[in-house]
């Protein structure tokens, strides 16, 4: 927690970045988190034409995510998403970074990661097993 309102966080924060991401591992409780996983999982569980799945995915998503975002006095707008495995899912053909990037435009986006992190890539879930994911071209940092 301590580290989450640290000098470098405020002022990464309140920067002019085009995206501002966070990327962390542990709870932070003045959080309100959304669950990815199963808000998404339970918005398409019963989709009956699934020739349509990716587009009612992407779809859903951005209603939950609006939905997600709140407001605070030190982070302003944010979104503070968590279980994402659902979103590597190839059937659901979801761009990770494309989406991360529309939602740090407007407000601090807050992403606790389950995977490994190393400098500017990310493994979901581990180096040697996972997805390997570049954000370098992303306005971001760890903590």
């Amino acid at each position: 927690m301590n580290d989450f309102l640290s000098e470098n966080v405020l002022n990464y924060i309140n920067s002019h970045a085009r995206n501002r991401i966070i990327f962390h591992q542990d709870d932070i409780s003045i959080l309100d988190y959304v669950d990815v996983g199963r808000s998404l999982s339970e918005a398409i569980y019963n989709l009956k034409d699934t020739s349509k799945l990716s587009m009612r995915a992407l779809s859903e998503l951005d209603r939950i995510f609006e939905h997600g975002i709140k407001t605070s006095d030190v982070l302003g707008r944010y979104l503070a998403i968590f279980n994402l495995g659902i979103l590597f899912e190839p059937e659901l053909k979801i761009d990770f970074l494309r989406l991360i990037d529309k939602y740090s435009l407007n407000q601090v986006l807050l992403i606790k990661w389950d995977g490994e992190m190393e400098s500017n890539m990310l493994f979901f879930l581990t180096k040697e097993n996972g997805v390997k994911i570049n954000v370098q071209n992303l306005s971001h940092i760890h903590i």
